[in-house]
This record gives C-alpha cells, sequence and structure tokens, in this order.
C-alpha cells in the first residue's frame, strides 16, 4: 500500500505500507498408527510457525518441512498458528481433525515373473496388502547397504502389479512404513528365477540361474504339468521328449517364506543323433484272407514328422513295401496261393523327422493255414501251418484252432501244439472252416495274429429207400431223407400223372404216404432231390420209391 503527500513546493513524498493478513495458514496431516502424525505447513504468508497436538505445547514447525508430531492420548486436533516477523501484528490460526490411520498389514508379494532369462527382459510382480497412509518400497537383497537392502523403486499405495524393465538377478521383498517413519515390516523374499535351455541326444536340459534358495519346483511343458524330470548338475533334465519336436518349458519355485518365482519361457526344439528305439510289428490275416501289418511303438505313438519304411522278404529276397507317415496298418493284396508259393515275412524301420533311423524290426511271419479233406467220407479234416514269428522271436507262440461259422464267427475252440492237427469235424455243414488265433511270441496282453482261413468242402452223400410201408407196424411208416452235409434242399415227390405230392426242405420233413389227407395209395412214385453246393456244382439226384402194402 503506498501514500503519496504534497506540500504545494516541488518536492513529493511517498510512503509504503505492508498490509497483513489474518487468514488461516493452510496445512496438511497424515495420520499414524503409533500416535504420532505428520504434519507439513504448505502455507507461503506468514513468517513462521507454531504447531499444537490438541491441548499439547506448541512447537515451531518450518514451512513445507514434515514434522513428525507426537500426539498425547485422546488427541483429535492439530492447530498450526502462523505469524510475522513484525511485533504486535495479527496472526492466523488453522485447526483440523486427525484423521484415524488405516491399520497395519503386512505387505503381500505374491509372484516375481520374468519375460525373459538375465541380463536384460522384463519382470512382472504380483503385490497386495497395500492400503494408503503408508509408504512402499521395492528393495534388493545388497549386503553393502544400511540394513542389508536397496531400495529398487518406490511402489504406490493400492497397487496390484508393478514391472520392472531390466530387473537384476537377486532376492527382492516388498518393505513398508509408515509416513511418520515408524511400523516398519517387509514381505518375505522372492528370489529370481532364469531359465535356459539346451538339447542333445534326445534329451532336453533346462538351466536354471536361481537366486535364492531351499525351494520347491514345478515344471510345465506346453502348459501341462510334467513330474518325470531328473536332476542335473544346474537343472533338470527331459527325457520324456521326441526328436524335432519343440517344446516350451516354465519353472516355477515356490520360496520358502511363501511366493512364486516364476521363470521366463524357454522354447526348445529337441535334436539328436541316436536312433529311434526299434519298432515292433505284427503280421495277421483278416477273414477276408489278406495280410494287415500292425506296427507298435514305445510310446504308442508315431511322433510328428517321422515315417515307417516296410520291407517284404520271401526266401533270400528283400524288398521296398512302402513308406506310411500313420499308424494305419498296410496290407498285402497278394493272393493266397502267391503267399503259400513264398512264404513271406515283413519288416519296419522308424525314421525320425531328424533323420535318424532305427534299427529293423524283428521278421514277423504270419501263419499259413492248410486245411484238407482225412478221407473219402469227408468225416475229418488235416490241418497243417507254418510257425508263426512275432514281435519276440525266442518266445513261443501258442496256437488255438478255430472252427468258424459261415459268418466267420467262431463256434468252437481247440488248443493245439506243433503244426498239424486232425479234426473230427462233426459239424453237417458241406464246407467246414478253420483259422488259427495266435497269442504268445511277444505279442502285448489281448492282441492276437490270426491265420488266413481254411476251409474244407465235403460232398454230400444221400439216402432214399426205394420203398416203405405206411402200414402203422412202427417199421418203414414214412419215406425220409438220410445222408451227410444235407441242407437247405428242396425233396419232391410226384405220382405218375406227374403231379406233386410231398415237398420238403429239412430232416424233420418226412412222408407218410398220404395225399391230401387220404390214405396212401399203393404204387410207384418219382423223387428228385435237388441242394445247391459250397463248390459251385448243385447237388441233383432223382429216383423212384414204391408204397407197399
Amino acid at each position: 500500500m503506498s501514500e503519496l503527500t504534497n506540500d504545494n513546493g516541488s518536492k513529493y513524498y511517498i510512503r509504503t505500507f505492508r498490509v497483513y493478513d489474518t487468514t488461516p495458514p493452510p496445512f496438511t496431516i497424515a495420520p499414524c498408527p503409533t500416535g504420532s502424525a505428520l504434519v507439513t505447513v504448505t502455507d507461503t504468508k506468514f513468517d513462521s510457525y507454531l504447531v499444537q497436538a490438541g491441548s499439547g505445547v506448541p512447537q515451531a514447525i518450518t514451512r513445507n518441512q514434515p514434522t513428525v508430531l507426537s500426539l498425547p492420548p485422546g488427541t483429535t486436533t492439530i492447530t498450526v498458528n502462523g505469524r510475522y516477523a513484525v511485533p504486535e501484528v495479527c496472526e492466523g490460526v488453522n485447526t483440523q481433525p486427525i484423521r484415524a490411520a488405516a491399520a497395519p498389514v503386512k505387505p503381500v508379494f505374491s509372484s516375481l515373473t520374468l519375460a525373459g532369462p538375465l541380463p536384460g527382459g522384463a519382470a512382472t510382480l504380483i503385490v497386495s496388502q497395500l492400503p494408503a497412509d503408508y509408504q512402499y518400497t521395492l528393495q534388493i537383497a545388497d549386503g553393502s547397504a544400511p540394513g542389508g537392502f536397496r531400495d529398487v523403486v518406490p511402489v504406490a499405495p493400492g497397487s496390484t502389479s508393478l514391472s520392472l524393465p531390466a530387473p537384476a538377478a537377486g532376492c527382492y521383498r516388498l518393505a513398508r512404513t509408515d509416513l511418520c517413519g515408524t511400523s516398519p515390516d517387509a514381505s518375505p523374499l522372492i528370489c529370481t528365477l532364469s531359465l535356459s535351455g539346451t538339447s542333445s541326444n534326445n534329451r532336453n536340459q533346462l538351466l536354471l540361474a536361481d537366486a535364492g534358495s531351499g525351494n520347491t519346483y514345478s515344471v510345465t511343458r506346453n502348459g501341462q504339468a510334467i513330474t518325470t524330470l531328473t536332476p542335473i548338475l544346474g537343472g533338470l533334465e527331459d527325457a520324456d521328449v521326441q526328436c524335432g519336436s519343440k517344446y516350451t518349458y516354465v519353472v516355477t519355485a515356490r520360496q520358502p517364506g511363501g511366493g512364486d518365482a516364476v521363470s521366463n519361457p524357454v522354447i526348445i526344439t529337441t535334436v539328436s543323433a541316436l536312433p529311434p528305439q526299434q519298432p515292433r510289428l505284427v503280421a495277421s490275416f483278416n477273414l477276408r484272407n489278406v495280410v494287415e501289418l500292425t506296427p507298435l511303438l514305445t510310446p504308442p505313438a508315431l511322433p510328428a514328422g517321422s515315417s515307417l519304411r516296410y520291407f517284404r522278404t520271401t526266401g533270400i529276397t528283400t524288398t521296398d513295401f512302402g513308406t506310411a507317415t500313420t499308424l494305419r496298418a498296410p496290407r498285402d493284396s497278394a493272393e493266397l496261393e502267391v503267399l503259400r508259393a513264398a512264404l513271406p515275412c515283413y519288416t519296419v524301420r522308424l525314421l525320425d523327422v531328424c533323420g535318424n533311423a532305427s534299427p529293423v524290426s524283428a521278421p514277423a511271419c504270419p501263419s499259413l493255414l492248410t486245411a484238407t479233406a482225412a478221407g473219402p467220407d469227408g468225416t475229418a479234416a488235416d490241418l497243417t501251418w507254418t510257425p508263426f514269428s512275432g514281435p519276440e522271436p525266442s518266445q513261443p507262440a501258442i496256437y488255438t484252432l478255430q472252427r468258424l461259422n459261415p459268418d466267420g464267427t467262431v463256434r468252437s475252440t481247440q488248443p493245439v501244439n506243433g503244426s498239424t492237427y486232425s479234426d473230427l469235424a462233426t459239424t453237417n455243414d458241406q464246407t467246414i472252416r478253420y483259422r488259427l488265433q495266435i497269442s504268445g511270441a511277444g505279442l502285448p496282453a489281448g492282441m492276437f495274429s490270426y491265420s488266413n482261413v481254411a476251409s474244407v468242402t465235403r460232398q454230400p452223400s444221400l439216402t432214399i429207400p426205394t420203398a416203405f410201408t405206411p402200414n402203422g407196424d412202427g417199421l418203414n411208416d414214412v419215406l425220409e431223407v438220410k445222408g451227410r452235409f444235407l441242407g437247405n434242399y428242396t425233396f419232391v415227390v410226384v405220382d405218375r400223372n406227374g403231379q406233386e405230392v410231398f415237398r420238403g426242405t429239412q430232416r424233420s420233413d418226412v412222408w407218410d404216404g398220404r395225399i391230401a389227407g387220404r390214405a396212401p395209395v399203393l404204387g410207384s412214385y418219382v423223387w428228385r432231390f435237388q441242394q445247391p453246393s459250397d463248390d459251385g456244382q448243385p447237388f441233383v439226384r432223382s429216383g423212384a420209391v414204391t408204397i407197399l402194402k
């Protein structure tokens, strides 16, 4: 404020007056949970300040300098008194209530996950339980720093995660203190876990650079937990892998104080110069007498990019039988008689995606079965077969003879030994059918190989009497069809006028001589028998029969 005076002369006088304001000086209060508060005066007008907690003794406080103020019991307000340097000038007073501080809780440090191997990459930290009214700092263990820990970065209250663009290898914790610098606490440590990997000889090695100790480890491969790893110097080894396949690993280390250190992901493509495991092979006939080849692998899957190359051997000649990229059973379409003339055996080799070839499997030789009639009456069959060779040629094969129905289902079975067997064919079927079911010889439990289906077609025989006497004496009262291997036939009897008097299609159909319910008429009659034959030639017979008194 200025005042101008004039003495009606040539001189002017000016006086400047300073005006003092009594506005309440602004300040902030940060409550602390230890009977104190942090007071900061933000005023810019007054020259000096006194601060008073409740009815306690006032004390000096400096502008913009946070000051810890002890609070007498029961204190609910803080007063700041602003003064000017000029004596007897008005003052400014401001009184504010004290807000209760949030209860202290231990900071939670859940995980530290690396995006890439150290040094370099970045880290993501998951945190929680960071209420306001406190200060939080991420620290790293450092023996040269006061207290053994060095501050890395402040963490804002309420945070749930934070990112470190270039973390150093080491053990981290989340430290807490209130705004008054009291009530310190810290989370347990989580130490960085950096991961790298290599592959050789069909094994993947996971190399761990772990800054901590006493951890419990778990591993995922392609997102699935695995427990088949073997400890090696500086890490772990995975032998359950396939050459040429790509695997992504992540290792998690559970820290002794809780929380997880999660490694960076590592992608390893398995390489090897070792040959794959030798496959095994089973040769078997299906019901259509076609050889089918079934490869057996361990594990039971064809690795991606791998192939199976088959070979066929007859005598001393081996030929390429084709290459397959699936486990679907290849077939040999050669006719049965061709196979009989030169007994075949088959082998297979596995070629992996890395270009390594397995040893050739043991020869797989199906059993070839031959059946012939044992005599002119066809009541027996002689069976012979070639030996079966399975996945383990040193182990004996176990043979079971199966008698088959016309539709291929099994009618009955008979254990057999050696390479021959004579079977009493008790069935009335014109054609009897056989095959061998084979186990042992290294075949897995529940798996069988089968021989071809061999059959014997027998010639039907027919017996029709030349006369019968339907007089009720119990002897030769009916005309019936007799013979062997008869079925699905037509038997017709006609009189001298060519009129049909009887028709039968099965053994139970018999003629008592009656015609349309009337008593038998003595005399001669003509019959005709016709039956389809399994050999393609119909079986036809005819004759005459006489009804006698």
